[in-house]
């Protein structure tokens, strides 16, 4: 393949902090976003008490330095004045907290490009084979968008299509112009929070699998986001290896979207087992069942049974009336918030007593369909008849010689 050189350099850059307490500290700047915090992680580490754990981000392109704070508590400050997004030109400084950085040139190095970029593109491109999944990565940190979005798309072989919104308004778009199979989003975001853009997804977009991935972890934000729709609630991981644990409960959340929806029948698959599947891949969903006797809903949040209504009846007594059922349909939907907490215990035990109390009806009815038959005993001496015998108690009939049926006191 023949390359060319361009004919000036590419300029690099980076940071170098230019206050007393930690002059001369610096950070190289490549083609990637990075992260600038007190927090370990960060691409620029700075241990200073104004700066916050995860403070800003800045990404070095076409000699110009974009600089994005992420909601920090001592701001982000260009030119004196506190910014959300700005850029900086080289020689130019700003201010994290209480400390300044300045952007500073550092070295040169020529570009290296194909005579051919499109020959050379498309020698990379594989083999398109079967439809990608299509992911929505939703999250206000442009350096954690592309760095997870670039992780996923290796993870998936190819087989992930990645797309990325660092707003509310961008990513609504997207899900109108692009098929979505799942949304992945943060909960603290600017302008419209996630919680808020995650129920405003499962309006608009039921069909869609939505997972919240945040760093910010309370109970209350849990319930919240599992009432309006989200799949899972899952902690920002911060290794390569917790990557791998979100791709692959991604993945595997994607998989049994192309089984869920489906409407069984009872007699060929049990609830019981429809109860365990979900109960362990920790699910949140609503089992819907209808038969000729009774319809109602089992509601299972992280793999948890909490609520169950069937007919009139609520709580356990629901539950066992409707895994008694032996036939109807049965359908899972998109977890909503219960009225109320009616049913306790493990999904184990659930199932178990259910069981119990199954047997015990079948044993009932079928004691219920017993006819029982009493004979009455002979009396023991003549006295004890209380009434004269009828014509067909004294008599006997049976076959003569002749063919002709005759009494016993005829002589036959």
């Amino acid at each position: 393949m023949a390359v060319n050189l361009l004919p000036f350099p590419r300029t690099m850059a980076r940071l170098v902090v230019i206050d007393n307490d930690h002059l001369g500290l610096s950070h190289e700047l490549g083609k990637h976003w990075a992260t600038i915090g007190r927090a370990a992680g960060n691409s620029f580490q700075i241990l200073q008490t104004s700066v916050s754990g995860h403070h800003c981000e800045v990404r070095f392109a076409d000699d110009v330095l974009t600089v994005r704070d992420l909601r920090s508590t001592n701001g982000t400050f260009v030119r004196g004045q506190p910014v959300t997004e700005s850029t900086l030109n080289m020689g130019d400084s700003f201010r994290v907290g209480d400390v300044e950085l300045r952007l500073e040139a550092s070295a040169s190095v020529p570009v290296i490009r194909s005579a051919h970029p499109a020959e050379g593109e498309a020698s990379k491109a594989a083999p398109k084979t079967g439809r990608k999944v299509s992911v929505l990565l939703v999250d206000d940190s442009k350096a954690f968008l592309e760095a997870t979005s670039e992780l996923f798309t290796r993870m998936g072989g190819q087989k992930w299509d990645v797309h990325q919104a660092a707003a509310a308004d961008h990513a609504l778009a997207i899900l109108q112009q692009c098929p979505i199979d799942l949304v992945v989003l943060d909960v603290v975001m600017p302008l419209l929070d996630g919680v808020q853009l995650l129920k405003l997804i499962h309006q608009r977009h039921p069909g869609i699998k939505k997972v919240i991935l945040t760093g910010h972890l309370n109970e209350c934000t849990r319930t919240a986001c599992l009432a309006n729709g989200a799949e899972l609630f899952l902690e920002k991981p911060t290794a390569a290896d917790g990557f791998r644990f979100i791709f692959n409960v991604l993945d595997d959340l994607i998989a049994w979207t192309e089984r869920e929806g489906f409407t069984g029948t009872l007699r060929h698959v049990s609830l019981a087992d429809v109860i365990q599947i979900e109960c362990l891949g920790g699910r949140s969903c609503i089992l819907e069942i209808s038969s000729p006797e009774v319809g109602g809903e089992i509601y299972i949040e992280s793999g948890t049974i909490v609520h169950a209504v069937a007919g009139s009846l609520i709580g356990d007594k629901a539950f066992h009336c409707l895994l008694s059922l032996v036939g109807g349909d049965f359908s899972l939907q998109s977890y909503r918030k219960p009225p109320s907490r009616t049913v306790q215990g493990t999904w184990e035990y659930l199932l178990i007593e259910a069981a119990r109390v199954r047997d015990e009806e079948k044993s009932n009815r079928a004691s219920a369909d017993t006819i029982l038959i009493t004979r009455t005993a002979a009396p023991e001496s003549p006295s004890a008849i209380t009434s004269p015998p009828t014509l067909a108690e004294e008599v006997v009939v049976g076959p003569t010689y002749d063919g002709c049926w005759r009494s016993a006191q005829d002589g036959g």
